[in-house]
């Protein structure tokens, strides 16, 4: 029997976009020997349909999942995701990925074979070698360059390129040891936060690079509240660091 590899997709107002990136995840699938692929949609309560696309879908993808709810934000919205691959999937793998088509979907065969020679999280990466941010703005591109400099400052954290990086593939073994409750981010510090967790659970890490493409649809949910929580987040990372993690 196939391991299973689970794609979270958190999702607001993303009809448009996963009438796309739905099939275009399943047509990996065929490429994934290893695992059987399952995709669960983490929706709050799009007032856009989003959750009435998923549900037709569900009828021609039999592992594609829906879970609702109210909206409390990324973090909240990849804590039940995850916990829902975890405890009710039994996933070997689970995925990090946007639902706004920025993440190339044909690089998940990539990330699973990577996880399999033992890689417990693949990031992938928007600014190592080989990487492209076409199209993407100035501004948010120095946001993000900061926000990792300032994670690996604060959070003791290896030397990568990428720390706030929405494309991963993580071991379930090594995500299962870290306390998702109790990770304090409800919004996009959510991914410092648990790449601290992986990373001090002893994740062994790589970073693939990869094409970071423009929004087809919709518009970006970061906020200035998502930056303040950033932030604040950060003396959260300093104050839990009791030693330097461990990076194989």
């Amino acid at each position: 029997m196939k391991s299973i590899g689970c794609i979270v997709l958190p999702t607001f107002n993303e009809a448009e976009n996963l009438r796309v990136l739905i099939p275009r995840i399943f047509e990996q699938a065929s490429k994934i020997p290893t695992h059987d692929l399952h995709i669960v949609v983490v929706d709050d309560n799009s007032p856009d349909g989003t959750a009435a696309v998923v549900r037709e879908f569900m009828d021609t993808f039999p592992t594609l999942h829906l879970l609702t709810g109210e909206k409390r934000g990324l973090g909240e919205a990849y804590k039940r995701g995850m916990a829902h691959a975890l405890t009710d999937l039994h996933a070997d793998l689970i995925f990090e990925m946007d639902a706004d088509l920025q993440h190339d979907p044909s690089l998940l065969p990539l990330f699973v074979t990577l996880a399999n020679h033992g890689f417990s999280l693949v990031i992938g990466s928007r600014f190592v070698a080989g990487a492209a941010t076409p199209n993407f703005p100035r501004h948010r591109k120095l946001i993000s360059l900061a926000g990792t400099w300032l994670v690996r400052l604060f959070g003791g954290l290896p030397a990568l390129a990428d720390c706030t990086s929405g494309y991963r593939c993580i071991k379930a073994d090594v995500l299962a040891k870290c306390d998702l409750r109790g990770l304090a981010s409800r919004g996009y510090s959510f991914q410092s936060s648990l790449l601290f967790e992986l990373i001090r659970n002893g994740a062994r890490v790589i970073e693939v690079p990869i094409v970071f493409q423009e929004r087809q649809q919709g518009e970006s949910k970061l906020s200035f509240r998502d930056q303040i929580e950033f932030l604040l987040n950060l003396l959260r990372l300093r104050f839990k660091q009791a030693g330097k993690p461990r990076c194989e």
